[in-house]
């Protein structure tokens, strides 16, 4: 017998197979998707966390807005407390760089300039440059304490003007 003849033909190899995937792209596809999430929620959370800080600020504001009247201070303390919180308004809506080194009419100016209701704070508001260094027996007049306490709320109210950089 011919040793050739016990020799057999050489079969073709099957074709592999896409499908079950090997463990390194199960990894692959894994991070894929992982990453996927983490930018689908960082969408939704940020423009959440932006609003949320937003109410926060103007909640916190107007709490303290509340406290000041009527209470029992003075009106001359009154007008003290407003004009800070006024201030930290201004600063909160308009960013630090805008207003918070004013000072005196420059401070009034530019509160009228950017009052949401068009406030004349150059006339109504000169009390709260000038308070500091009036005598202590001054009486205020509490219709200057009622219309600067309304004026201070429509600043609370206002939205925050949003700067290039947010709006980008």
């Amino acid at each position: 017998m011919n040793p050739t003849d016990q020799l057999r033909d050489i079969h073709g190899l099957e074709t592999i197979s896409w499908w079950p995937l090997a463990p390194g792209w199960w990894v692959l596809l894994g991070i894929i998707l992982l990453i996927g999430l983490i930018v689908v929620g960082i969408m939704i959370y940020l423009p959440r966390s932006r609003s949320k800080k937003h109410q926060d600020w103007q909640r916190a504001a107007r709490k303290e807005w509340l406290t000041l009247y009527p209470t029992q201070t003075s009106p001359r303390e009154q007008l003290s407390f407003l004009s800070i919180l006024l201030r930290r308004v201004a600063v909160q809506c308009h960013g630090r760089e805008t207003c918070a080194g004013l000072s005196g009419e420059h401070w009034l100016d530019w509160l009228t300039r950017h009052d949401p209701k068009g406030f004349d704070w150059m006339q109504s508001g000169r009390i709260l440059i000038d308070l500091p260094y009036m005598p202590p027996d001054y009486t205020v007049d509490k219709s200057q304490v009622d219309t600067l306490y309304q004026a201070v709320r429509v600043w609370i109210d206002e939205e925050p003007v949003k700067s290039e950089d947010e709006i980008n």
